[in-house]
């Protein structure tokens, strides 16, 4: 008989694979390892868009593969693991 359900221990059993990261200290399951300037400044200001002069500054610690910390600009993207840490501000030029 061929079994019609996923093995307990296999990938397929437990639903599609997410990595746990924090933004502004809160947690988050994202579904992809590498994740955008842009969807990190979408789970800090859900629906909100900086004002006029304003922009977003995004640093992050604990990353993958020899990105240990850093800065993201808008359109770039890191690899995260279990545990990267964002921290998302609001700043305006002067």
């Amino acid at each position: 008989m061929i079994p019609t359900h996923a093995a307990p221990d296999s990938p397929e059993a437990h639903g599609p694979r997410t990595i746990e990261i924090y933004v502004n200290a809160r947690p988050y399951d994202v579904p992809d390892r590498d994740v955008t300037f842009e969807q990190v400044v979408a789970l800090a200001f859900p629906g909100q868009a900086p004002g006029a002069g304003a922009e977003y500054v995004v640093t992050y610690t604990r990353a993958q593969h020899g990105n240990d910390s850093g800065s993201l600009a808008p359109g770039q993207s890191v690899r995260v693991k279990k545990g990267t840490s964002f921290a998302v501000q609001i700043t305006t030029r002067s």
